[in-house]
This record gives structure tokens, sequence and C-alpha cells, in this order.
């Protein structure tokens, strides 16, 4: 695509789509460390200028990618949950992992050669420390301390990451350490809501 097929958007929230659905592309062409501005561009069919005006660098863009698909992927497994399904907290945990694995565009955030951007992005990400803490806030029936509350989401996020960047070797073994060994070791339960 060329910048002159860059249509005209009137809805900002349609072009921020438009160039994250680039940027997917481009993390799947590239690799998601290599990946530059003027690939998204590229594929976007936007000029540079085009890009800059809604993720003025590359970290904005990544966090941005990230976002809507923690988002998306955070609605889907609430839908299936409002199903009436009877899933376990270690199930939830689970499909959350067998989701980004099954997206290509996520997955291959965790690839050897790209491990550095999801450990940057997830650092500095206050999305998903609130989702995780989400996660864990009442697991015991009440109000924990907010301190240890963030301790323990810090925990469960890095822990997803690393079996997001280094699989066990069968799921009965993955499922085994998420519900055996991380979520005891976060003090329990996660939230049932």
């Amino acid at each position: 695509m060329s910048s002159t097929e860059w249509p005209r958007h009137s809805d900002a929230d349609i072009a921020v789509d438009s160039i994250l659905d680039a940027a997917g592309r481009a993390f799947d062409r590239h690799g998601v460390a290599k990946a530059t501005m003027v690939d998204v561009a590229a594929e976007a069919g936007c000029s540079r200028a085009t890009l800059y005006r809604y993720f003025p660098t590359r970290t904005d863009l990544r966090e941005a990618f990230v976002h809507r698909g923690t988002l998306r992927m955070a609605t889907a497994l609430g839908r299936r949950r409002a199903g009436g399904g009877s899933d376990t907290p270690a199930d939830r945990v689970l499909a959350g992992i067998r989701a980004v694995r099954s997206n290509p565009s996520l997955a291959a955030w965790f690839e050897p050669e790209n491990i550095a951007v999801p450990l940057q992005v997830s650092r500095n990400s206050e999305l998903l420390r609130r989702l995780a803490v989400t996660l864990l806030d009442g697991a015991e029936g009440e109000k924990a301390d907010q301190r240890d509350l963030e301790m323990r989401g810090d925990w469960l996020q890095r822990s997803i990451i690393s079996l997001l960047a280094m699989p066990a070797a069968d799921a009965a073994y993955e499922r085994a350490l998420v519900a055996e060994v991380l979520l005891p070791a976060l003090g329990g339960t996660l939230r049932n809501q």
C-alpha cells in the first residue's frame, strides 16, 4: 500500500484500529523487535506523519497493540464465564495463555528474538498490572492490603509471561504448574467474578 491509499477516517478509533491491524501485519512479517514505524506505515498505507500523529513513539504503538489484544482477550474470556461455564481459576489462566498462543500476532511476541519487547511493555503497562490485581482482589473473601495485591498481581503477570515464553513440555504439566504451584503461591484462588 502507498500512503495515497490511506483513507480519511472520520473516527479516530477506526484509524487507530486500522494502524494497529497494520502493526500486527508488520510484526508478523518483520518480527516484533525488528518492525519499524516505517514498516507499520507501509503496511497501513499511510505516511509516517500520519502514523506519528496517532502513536508518537514505537513504544506507544507496541503498548497500544498489546492493550487492544489484552482487552479483546479479557472480553472473550468474560463472555465465556457469562455463558455459564464452571471453569476454575486455573482454567481461566490457561485459557488466556491458549488465546495468546493461538493468535499468531500475539504469539510472535514470545519468540526468543522478540521476548525483550513484551518484557518492556509489561513493565510499563498499568493496564496489565490492573488486570492482574483485579483477578486477585477479593480472593480470600476480604479486601487484601493494596501493596500485597499489587505484589501478587506482579507475580501473576510475570508467571504468565514466563509460561508464554517457555511453554511446559505438555498441557497436563502446564496445568499442574498453574493449579498446584502458581495459584497456591499467590495465596489461594483467583477472583471468581
